[in-house]
């Protein structure tokens, strides 16, 4: 039975090849792919396994339970994931993950699986092949048989311990294998530790996501409105008097006509000819008009009418200038649209 890990992955890759040479393995595990070793899985797991292999399978494949069961787990498992056991099938990678082995090891079916770490094996002392438990039960047999001229009184440690010239204190030895123990129940704690934050830590991790995520829509929202209120909400505006545009605050409500984003051009350009009588044959190139309701109005510049926005304004023509303007027409206009006081 191995008592290290690293032997526990060593004896599961043998015997993968061993079962290899031997043709004692399925089809799907001779020439491993992610999507064989997935089907795999699923054969070895309607084959009836264990409690404990059970407990192997759902750790690698489903730790959060989100599924409805282990067999669906698996069959949704992106097989992308399984690409670290095929490396360890095809001894790609020399350090692969405790799960990533113990589920191979249900996979070529080693025994005795799982693997579980053991105190029980002996500590061995880096510069001799000597078990240390061995080495100590030697040194009392010595202490047991030595002689009491051949104690020296050098050799009497703090516990009245007596000590050969030649053997090592007891309680040195006690105190590494002691040391040792701690030294392994801490690390062992501490992956102990760290599996269960693996498995606790996903569900945290999006629950914050999902807090960040509202926190990042709300705050771009606001971000939105107050880009449009700022930069597309005009400024300035204007608003028609009656006889030319003259310029408001784009929030007034008192205005008799509709507020427009203001337009430098026609502010300063854009009038209505209120004494059509006055203009001459010169100015007929200069000058549009309008008729509505057999309304005939003329204006500076060409556009729309200032109140009827959807009534282009036209070109004026010679029988129009001569029927409705010149010095010969009396000014009859202004009878729907009468001039406003200046603000």
């Amino acid at each position: 039975m191995p008592t290290t890990f690293a032997q526990f992955k060593e004896e599961v890759f043998a015997l993968y090849q061993a079962k290899k040479i031997r043709q004692e393995l399925d089809d799907l595990l001779v020439n491993p792919s992610p999507a064989k070793l997935r089907d795999y899985c699923l054969i070895r797991l309607s084959e009836g396994l264990p409690p404990e292999d059970i407990e192997v399978f759902q750790k690698f494949f489903d730790p959060l339970k989100r599924e409805k069961n282990l067999e669906e787990a698996i069959t949704k498992y992106n097989t992308g994931y399984l690409k670290a056991l095929q490396k360890f099938a095809l001894n790609i990678t020399q350090d692969p993950e405790d799960r990533v082995v113990k589920l191979f090891a249900i996979l070529v079916n080693y025994q005795p699986r799982p693997f579980r770490f053991t105190y029980d094996h002996l500590v061995q002392d880096p510069l001799s092949d000597t078990p240390k438990e061995e080495e100590h039960s030697k040194i009392k047999e010595d202490i047991e048989n030595a002689s009491p001229a051949s104690i020296d009184p050098q050799a009497i440690n703090h516990n009245n311990i007596v000590l050969g010239e030649d053997q090592v204190e007891i309680r040195g030895i006690a105190d590494n294998v002691n040391d040792n123990i701690a030294t392994t129940e801490e690390s062992n704690e501490a992956n102990e530790t760290g599996n269960i934050e693996v498995l606790v830590d996903p569900p945290k991790r999006k629950f914050l996501n999902k807090y960040v995520l509202r926190f990042t829509g709300v705050a771009s929202l606001i971000i939105a409105i107050f880009f449009t209120v700022h930069y597309l909400t005009p400024e300035d505006c204007m608003c028609w008097n009656g006889e030319r545009y003259i310029q408001v605050d784009c929030q007034d409500q008192t205005q008799r006509y509709q507020v427009v984003g203001l337009d430098k051009a026609k502010l300063e350009h854009f009038r209505k000819i209120t004494r059509p009588d006055t203009l001459g044959l010169k100015d007929m190139g200069n000058i549009w008009y309008s008729k509505i309701d057999n309304e005939i109005e003329f204006f500076t510049a060409p556009g729309y009418h200032p109140i009827q926005s959807r009534r282009s304004l036209k070109a004026t023509t010679k029988y129009i200038f001569e029927t409705y303007a010149g010095q010969k027409i009396e000014n009859n206009q202004n009878k729907q649209y009468g001039i406003m006081q200046k603000q």
